[in-house]
């Protein structure tokens, strides 16, 4: 058994308070992803603080987890990257209250150039898709002027896992 396939999935999280996905952030959209096979799924429901019009999440509450899903997939890729360019293609409206699944895959790399592909589903009917350039760069790239200490040290995604409870809950 390779380190990516797991009996029970391991939830990935960015940091606790991701926007997306993180535990800790009191205004996060509660994103879970996990590794499957080479690439990502996940589940997220949005709740009335994403809402746009009423009873539908707004268009930058599924942009904010399709970024957020693409980056989930560097933990596969093991490359540190960032977000150069996402389009999202709206399909259908995402409703409020619905679990949505998420699935994540690489569709490509060219050098440092990762095409990156998502889509969002509602009972198996893709509602939004998007494309994802991202851009490989060092650890340091996350480093802020004046730190004593690097916010990236010891930090390897990857690597580390985040082990829990079962994610697609």
């Amino acid at each position: 058994m390779s380190g990516k396939e797991r009996s029970t999935p391991t939830r990935l999280v960015h940091h606790p308070q991701c926007m997306g996905c993180g535990s800790e952030n009191p205004a996060g959209i509660g994103a879970h992803y996990w590794i499957a096979g080479d690439g990502v799924e996940g589940r997220v429901r949005f709740d009335d603080r994403q809402s746009g019009a009423p009873g539908f999440a707004h268009g930058g509450a599924v942009a904010t987890v399709l970024d957020d899903l693409l980056g989930s997939l560097l933990f596969v890729l093991e490359r540190p990257a960032v977000t150069a360019n996402l389009s999202v293609d709206f399909r259908a409206p995402a409703y409020l209250g619905r679990d949505l699944d998420l699935r994540a895959w690489c569709a490509g790399i060219d050098g440092r150039k990762l095409d990156l592909r998502g889509e969002v589903l509602d009972e198996g009917l893709v509602i939004a898709a998007g494309k994802g350039l991202f851009l490989e760069v060092e650890l340091s790239h996350w480093d802020l002027p004046g730190q004593s200490q690097s916010l990236t040290e010891g930090f390897l995604p990857w690597q580390q896992g985040t082990a829990g409870a079962d994610p697609r809950r």
